[in-house]
């Protein structure tokens, strides 16, 4: 059965959320250590969820307290923040989450790659295994017709594209402004990106590693400092938007205040979309500092979200139509063992009592024991053809369990299977 478990921006502050971020080093461990069972970890800055296919629930929140572990968290401590869902369920809010239904931005186009990247990660290590990996590829294969046949991705605002808009809200354009970035990520380089867009010429990108932010910088035209260069950068910055992954905060109120002192007076926006927070929060607590993080940023209103929200009732059906043909599918996967079992069988009967006719053959004609050989081959695929497309049709009709049980039953196959 499928289960999940799930931390999201619904119902969690930001604060547990990001107390619950894992890295992709802590992830890709996570997932080696459980290479050939079925599970996939989808860890982005508004949510962290395990998806898992296995036999009960009491093996899920095995696996749920096990995740949980790397960041040192019981599931009792957040069990008030945690979306537990099971069967039927899983299947639709994943493919809501990959469709940009959950998001929050509505539509929001960064999702369906998190999507695709949390299954390709567990692909990658062993551990995502049949069921899931058809769960998955039905989700992406849905966000994908969702992204072309309807309007739920049209002008949908990723968090970067929030960030910036934010920071327009509170200095206006920035294309005079003194802009640094923090951070030469995904995130870093859709902020930089984005600040090239709208024509920013002062843009200074600042990470741990200098080689990735020269290499960053460089084509968007921008240019790049040392982490050691974070203080004086800042006295002349207007906006800082900060999106490293790190561990730990790397501004704090007792960094920032010296600062602010060189800085005549003069404002500074910082906008931290990073996962855990880069910025401490009582930054904002400094005369001049203006802090938003991912919390203010859900709401911020986007004019075209009328549109988008009009276009849901159609995603939705779409949905139903793509959850349709994935249970369909995945009821009729459910029997192949039975049908693999059965061909085994009746091949191990055929292959038994063509030795035993062959022995009695009064002659060693090849041409003989060629149609005898051929005769019995097609005799067991017509015997065999009403049966197997008969488990397929009752598996696509719900009921397929049950009859892959009665023929398990009536062919002895039970016993060749243990």
């Amino acid at each position: 059965m499928f289960h999940c478990r799930s931390v999201n921006h619904h119902h969690t502050p930001l604060a547990v959320r990001e107390w619950l971020s894992l890295s992709e080093a802590q992830q890709a461990q996570w997932l080696a250590r459980h290479e050939g069972e079925q599970v996939v970890v989808l860890s982005t800055c508004n949510r962290l969820e395990l998806y898992a296919h296995v036999g009960s629930v009491r093996q899920m929140n095995a696996l749920w307290a096990d995740l949980l572990g790397l960041r040192d968290v019981t599931p009792t401590s957040v069990a008030a923040h945690t979306l537990s869902l099971n069967g039927q369920e899983v299947a639709r809010h994943l493919f809501r989450v990959a469709c940009g239904l959950d998001s929050m931005a509505l539509g929001e186009p960064q999702i369906l790659g998190q999507v695709t990247r949390a299954y390709e990660q567990a692909e990658a290590r062993g551990a995502a295994g049949a069921a899931l990996s058809l769960l998955f590829r039905a989700a992406i294969h849905a966000a994908k017709r969702a992204r072309t046949q309807t309007a739920i991705g049209k002008g949908a605002a990723s968090v970067g594209s929030l960030a910036l808009a934010r920071a327009e809200e509170v200095v206006g354009a920035l294309a005079e402004r003194a802009v640094m970035v923090i951070g030469a990520g995904e995130m870093g380089q859709t902020i930089v990106k984005g600040l090239a867009q709208r024509g920013a010429r002062r843009v200074t990108l600042i990470s741990r590693t200098l080689e990735r932010a020269q290499r960053l910088a460089a084509d968007w035209g921008a240019s790049a400092r040392p982490i050691t260069a974070l203080g004086e950068a800042l006295v002349e910055a207007d906006v800082l938007f900060t999106t490293a992954g790190a561990a730990h905060v790397i501004l704090t109120r007792d960094d920032l205040a010296p600062i602010m002192v060189a800085r005549g007076g003069r404002r500074l926006c910082i906008v931290d979309i990073a996962m855990p927070r880069n910025v401490a929060p009582d930054v904002a607590e400094l005369e001049g500092v203006c802090l938003h993080d991912l919390d203010t940023l859900q709401h911020t209103v986007e004019c075209n979200l009328a549109e988008r929200q009009a276009s849901v009732p159609q995603v939705e059906h779409l949905i139903e139509e793509e959850l349709a043909a994935f249970w369909s599918d995945y009821r009729v996967r459910e029997v192949v063992p039975t049908i693999r079992l059965l061909r085994e069988h009746a091949e191990a009967l055929r292959q038994a009592e063509l030795a035993r006719v062959l022995r009695r053959l009064p002659s060693d004609n090849p041409r003989e024991k060629e149609l005898i050989e051929q005769f019995s081959h097609r005799l067991m695929n017509k015997m065999l053809h009403h049966v197997t497309r008969s488990l397929r049709e009752r598996a696509a009709q719900d009921d397929g369990e049950l009859f892959a049980t009665v023929t398990r039953d009536l062919f002895g196959l039970e016993e060749r299977a243990r």
